[in-house]
């Protein structure tokens, strides 16, 4: 009996609850904002029928607008459990006209009317031309809706009942009505800023962060403070190791939304020093690193936002030129020449000297490109290889002859040298010196190889009379009568059949064989510093492990060099990152740490990323690091004005998104096929309004209609 007692105790404690929480998914619904009836319904679409009076009453329903359809009863005194099929309020979204059953008949009306009217200054609607019984029946229209899905107050493990949504229907009837809302004030809050899941969850409840308000037309009829103003909020650990997308014609706010994005996943260090995100902004127009009037500053204040941070510490700023309002921007310069070993025995201290070297080799290659020419890209494809075993004295000598003779061509092609003079002792035999100086050629060119074997006699010599000596000895090499083949036979007769040189010496001296040559690359001369000490993609990669805001001011650089050093710092972050996951540390508690998060802002991504439909597309490291990049813990975000010129294989597995204007159909078309943005398709091509985006985010289950605030660098 008393088991008996304290069951039902509890059952009565559990309805209460129950229908506690059964009145407070019914006191969200207003009956001042009831605009309809809901005729037809399954599991994609809904029919809901309205009158003119209620869409007056509610100040309008524009296309892309919520409604909400119920069965419950607002009788205050009604009783229904959280767990009753009818507790629930289905979403619906305003896609379109329904056109009613009697549409036709309606349509005469109209028409009759209209033609008495034509005479008159009164409109068609007015008393005298047309009876109230037929105004009220014209008054009535229909809307077509799509099902977004079901709200329901559910019970969590704790016991407390908790706003929850579902994004389907699990039941319909065909022959049950509902009653349609519009939601407003609460209710739409709760809506637009429904979260189904959490972002990156080492970070905890991080804090949504208000980022616009909803807006879902642009001719809309003022604002009520009180109804319509209603906050958008986001959760910025949406963004972190996940891909978001920006899209929308130029002046249409991307970059505006992406500096809101920046500055909440920075502040997320504001809860933790261990919740710092480093972030990397790539600044096609140096709208980033320098103030501007619009921002009030620059996004490179943003660190001001939280006590005690020092500049040095928050953020780096990277650029091809000093600034004059940025005194720490780092130069974005490296040392072509590389560094001399000190020890040209030890493979990992020669590979560690000329890494800059092999860096702006891959920088040339790349502006090569397909050249066309065969002497050209003989030499861009010379490969000066580093063996693991440099034990051989020959094999140092064939190495360090190589990485000179490269050297000299940077110095033909202006490059200014690190020395005044280059080291070329115990490179040129002296039985190469002399078939040089006794060479069988005639005239000018006897003359010019000979010289050249006497410049190679010296152990040092002017840059400048070394690439004579270059030239010089590429005729010797070329020229069929010159002694060049009874040289190098005898070297390999000496040599155990081994050739003077393996093929790499004479791609590289291909460069001189016309004056082109070495102009062909003259222009990356502007990207050298022959002080530089250290490579300033493993500057950017160390510094977005630190936690900084890292922003990479391109304004004033070549496209194609732009493109080249977004690659290759991408690169060095993905290889750093993955290195981190295959290979972790642990920590003191013997935990893995995993890789640090990093994130990587495309403005203007169309210009950096590859063409889709491109030859190995999938191998660049955009879709590497679009595919791989979560699991490595690399977020990126780019924006565009050209959807369909992004790689599919970005697109989709882009978590994020926020498409604004963009004016053309077949743009408008290859994003309509994600999610449900075919349902804004026509507004996302016909309205312009800055700002005014469409936005789903990783724990976002639906797309919402946003205008964006506008960014301040600093917080009022």
């Amino acid at each position: 009996m008393h088991n008996d007692i304290l069951s039902e105790i509890t059952q009565e404690a559990n309805l209460s609850r129950s229908s506690d929480a059964g009145r407070e998914l019914v006191s969200f619904l207003d009956p001042e904002l009831t605009i309809g009836e809901l005729l037809a319904i399954n599991f994609q679409d809904a029919q809901v029928l309205v009158h003119d009076y209620a869409r007056q009453k509610v100040r309008g329903l524009p296309h892309g607008s919520f409604l909400v359809a119920s069965r419950m009863s607002l009788d205050p005194s009604a009783i229904i459990p959280a767990e009753d099929e009818e507790a629930a309020l289905v979403l619906l979204r305003i896609v379109g006209d329904y056109q009613l059953p009697n549409a036709r008949l309606m349509e005469d009306y109209r028409f009759q009317a209209g033609m008495r009217a034509t005479d008159s200054e009164e409109t068609w609607d007015h008393p005298n031309r047309v009876d109230e019984w037929t105004k009220n029946n014209l008054s009535y229209g229909g809307y077509k809706c799509r099902v977004l899905g079901t709200f329901r107050m559910k019970e969590a493990e704790n016991g407390v009942y908790k706003f929850s949504f579902g994004a389907d229907l699990v039941n319909y009837y065909s022959g049950r009505g509902m009653k349609v809302y519009k939601p407003v004030g609460k209710l739409l809050s709760n809506i637009v800023n429904f979260q189904k899941t959490v972002g990156t969850s080492e970070f905890g409840e991080a804090g949504r962060l208000r980022i616009g308000r909803v807006r879902f037309a642009a001719s809309e009829i003022g604002v009520d403070e009180a109804l319509d103003n209603v906050p958008v909020e986001v959760d910025p650990t949406d963004f972190v190791s996940r891909r978001t997308f920006y899209g929308g014609m130029s002046r249409g706010g991307k970059s505006n939304a992406m500096k809101i994005t920046a500055k909440a996943v920075y502040l997320l260090r504001a809860r933790s020093n261990s919740a710092r995100v480093g972030q990397l902004i790539f600044d096609p127009n140096g709208e980033y690193a320098n103030a501007n009037i619009q921002d009030g500053g620059s996004i490179r204040s943003v660190y001001e936002e939280i006590s005690g941070l020092q500049y040095a510490d928050e953020i780096a700023t990277y650029g091809l030129n000093a600034h004059p309002n940025d005194p720490q921007r780092k130069i974005v310069k490296i040392n072509f020449y590389g560094a001399t070993p000190t020890n040209w025995g030890d493979s990992a201290v020669v590979r560690t000297a000329l890494d800059q070297l092999f860096v702006g080799k891959q920088i040339i290659a790349t502006s090569l490109g397909e050249a066309g020419e065969k002497y050209i890209l003989a030499f861009r494809d010379a490969n000066i290889v580093v063996p693991d075993d440099l034990s051989s004295r020959g094999d140092q000598t064939r190495l360090k002859r190589e990485v000179q003779v490269y050297r000299g061509i940077l110095h033909a092609a202006g490059f200014d040298a690190p020395n005044q003079t280059a080291n070329i002792r115990g490179l040129f035999s002296r039985d190469l010196r002399e078939a040089m100086q006794n060479n069988r050629c005639d005239g000018d060119k006897q003359t010019n190889i000979a010289a050249a074997g006497a410049i190679l006699e010296d152990d040092t010599v002017s840059w400048g009379d070394f690439v004579d000596a270059l030239r010089g000895l590429l005729l010797f090499m070329e020229e069929r009568d010159s002694g060049w083949s009874d040289f190098d036979r005898t070297y390999r007769d000496g040599h155990n059949g081994r050739p003077w040189d393996r093929g790499t010496l004479n791609n590289l001296l291909q460069i001189f064989r016309y004056p082109n040559g070495v102009r062909s690359f003259m222009s990356l001369t502007r990207l050298h510093s022959a002080s530089s000490a250290v490579d300033y993609a493993q500057e950017v990669v160390n510094d977005l492990r630190l936690g900084k805001l890292v922003i990479f001011d391109q304004s004033t650089g070549d496209p194609d060099q732009n493109v080249a050093a977004a690659e290759r710092i991408l690169w060095a972050i993905f290889n750093r990152q993955k290195a981190d996951f295959v290979d972790p540390s642990v920590d003191s508690d013997g935990q893995i740490v995993p890789p640090p998060p990093v994130m990587v802002y495309l403005e203007e991504a169309h210009n950096l990323l590859p063409a889709g439909g491109g030859k190995d597309e999938l191998r660049t490291i955009w879709a590497r690091t679009a595919k791989e990049g979560s699991k490595y813990r690399i977020g990126m975000v780019l924006a565009t004005q050209e959807p369909s010129s992004v790689m599919p294989a970005i697109l989709k597995n882009t978590d994020n998104w926020f498409v604004a204007h963009l004016n053309n159909t077949d743009e408008v078309r290859s994003l309509s096929k994600f999610y449900d943005f075919e349902d804004y398709a026509h507004q996302i091509k016909s309205i312009s309004d800055p700002g005014f985006v469409r936005m789903r985010t990783l724990s976002n289950p639906f797309t919402i209609p946003v205008q964006i605030d506008l960014f301040q660098a600093r917080s009022n």
